[in-house]
């Protein structure tokens, strides 16, 4: 049985068509909402939680009324996403303690990843569960780089990191329903192998990371020259946009992707995020500020 294979040429060259109006595109992808203001926020404290004044000083940067901002805090308390754990101070719930780890693995890089022996990972549901549900575990199997083949049945090339039990176990946290099934090391047909990669998309992946990359270099020049205040946005904004995109990446072997770009992504978000942990940290503005960072 043959495997699929994309012959990877690494360079370290950033593509050249990639054009301001692209950068400014990729930015504006994600709209920003008073809910992932509050939790993006919420993410930098851990249990130590937050004032409501920071929360709403925050959210005043991206010209979010206070009411406004109440408002996502009260859904998001209702949901038990967030608690209001004493008088004028929030934190994230025990709840979504799953989901920050998961985020936070954004921070081992390529170390996710184990060389690919051309062997993949199988999950199968059995589909007899309530919208909501399947919702959430359609969340945790895209966002670990599955991708639903036949019905029921979703694939992943077998090069996580993680040993089997762990990652099942990583997933059910995330929302997969316990009654799903993973299968590790399995040998695949050519034909799924090939639907699998129609969705996953490499060449956009690289785009991406492209994209991101120049964006982050760009802002690195730009954040001194900008007002306090606009620097934290801005480095706020961005970097958890960057984290997201590295926290769900698929993390493809580079049998089918040059997984340099993704490398190289990686060690400038790190850079990219002492810098604006830097500028959070120096920030003293009498309204909470002074605590916060970037992701």
């Amino acid at each position: 049985m043959t495997d699929i294979h994309i012959d990877a040429h690494p360079s370290t060259r950033m593509i050249g068509s990639i054009s301001e109006q692209d950068v400014i595109a990729f930015i504006d992808e994600r709209p920003i909402k008073p809910a992932s203001v509050i939790l993006d926020l919420l993410r930098t404290y851990a249990e130590r939680g937050t004032s409501v004044a920071n929360i709403m000083a925050t959210g005043a940067m991206f010209s979010f009324s206070d009411n406004r901002m109440r408002v996502g805090l009260s859904r998001l308390v209702a949901k038990q996403t967030i608690e209001n754990f004493r008088r004028g101070f929030y934190r994230l719930s025990k709840a979504t303690d799953p989901f920050n780890a998961f985020i936070d693995q954004w921070k081992l890089g390529e170390a996710r990843i184990v060389p690919w022996e051309h062997r993949w990972l199988l999950v199968h549901r059995s589909g007899h569960m309530a919208p909501p549900k399947i919702a959430k575990g359609d969340w945790a199997l895209t966002n670990h780089g599955f991708r639903e083949i036949n019905k029921g049945c979703w694939i992943r090339p077998d090069n996580i990191a993680l040993k089997p039990d762990e990652l099942e176990k990583q997933l059910h946290h995330l929302g997969l329903e316990n009654d799903a099934m993973l299968a590790s090391a399995a040998k695949l047909n050519l034909q799924w192998q090939h639907h699998w990669l129609g969705q996953i998309a490499p060449e956009k992946l690289t785009k991406r990371y492209h994209l991101m990359s120049t964006r982050l270099a760009l802002s690195l020049v730009e954040l001194p020259k900008l007002s306090r205040a606009a620097g934290m946005k801005s480095s706020f904004q961005l970097g958890s946009q960057a984290i997201e995109l590295l926290a769900t990446d698929p993390l493809l072997p580079a049998e089918l992707l040059d997984t340099i770009p993704r490398a190289a992504l990686w060690q400038l978000l790190h850079n990219y995020d002492r810098v604006g942990r830097q500028l959070w940290a120096s920030a003293n503005d009498g309204v909470g500020l002074s605590e916060a960072k970037v992701i």
